[in-house]
């Protein structure tokens, strides 16, 4: 679960932990954005925009591994950065030929394990390095600045996200359960973090902190929790299996039009 209490974290000194907040935070709503979606989906560049939701994810994986390099100091940061992170670092027609055909899963790797990468460089620095001004884009700044640019890109990225969203028609008119679900601990699994009093989930017996083990009688335990479609219209029902004591029960919720 997401915290919005920046807060000191074990293995990060008090600046960096906050910092890794505001990161996870940024990249948690980021996920939200693109969830569930199809490689057709993640493949669309609609009339008036230059890219697709799938060069935007590469982008972002892209912009954290270099300055990972960069603030890590390394002389030459663009010559070292892998090959397999130019598409998303140029994007233009390189990642529009290249950036296809790929599903979600793909990209929520790419991401985790470049976000793996910063966390371990961060957990082995301190609030001094954080703050030691450096030359930077002509001027002065400092680390603290540059790893805030990597999530201030990935907000504004984000944005286009949810711009790419208005042109989907599968996610369009969605219905409400009532439920926020969230992953596990490793991102993948679904848990129940909120059922809201009243609502179509509440009524079903749904219940907060319940595990779910399979919607519709499919098995999500071993799924990435943002590969899993969750939306559907109004009237439409899924069965959620959910884990209590020793044993499953079976609770079915039928989404409700959104108000407004």
């Amino acid at each position: 679960m997401t915290s919005t209490l920046l807060t000191d974290r074990p293995g990060f000194t008090p600046m960096i932990a906050r910092l890794v907040g505001m990161m996870t935070y940024t990249r948690e709503t980021t996920l939200e954005a693109v969830q569930g979606w199809t490689v057709e989906e993640l493949d669309l560049i609609p009339d008036g925009h230059a890219n697709s939701a799938g060069m935007l994810l590469a982008h972002m994986a892209a912009v954290e591994r270099i300055y990972q390099l960069i603030s890590d100091g390394h002389p030459d940061p663009d010559s070292a950065l892998e090959a397999h992170y130019l598409p998303g670092l140029n994007l233009g027609e390189q990642g529009r030929a290249e950036l296809r055909g790929r599903p979600l899963r793909h990209y929520l790797e790419e991401l985790a394990r470049v976000r793996a990468g910063t966390l371990e460089l961060l957990g082995s620095r301190d609030d001094a390095w954080l703050d030691e001004p450096l030359p930077f884009w002509g001027s002065t700044g400092n680390r603290h600045f540059m790893w805030f640019h990597v999530f201030e890109d990935e907000i504004n990225h984000r944005g286009q996200l949810r711009l790419l969203r208005r042109h989907q028609p599968g996610l369009q008119g969605l219905g409400l359960t009532g439920a926020w679900l969230e992953p596990l601990a490793d991102g993948r699994g679904v848990r129940c973090r909120t059922v809201f009093e009243g609502s179509p989930a509440a009524q079903a017996g749904l219940k907060t902190g319940d595990e779910i083990v399979a919607i519709d009688g499919v098995d999500v335990q071993g799924t990435y929790f943002h590969e899993l479609r969750l939306g559907a219209a109004p009237g439409v029902s899924s069965t959620f299996t959910v884990r209590r004591g020793d044993g499953t029960q079976d609770v079915t919720v039928t989404r409700v039009a959104r108000p407004g």
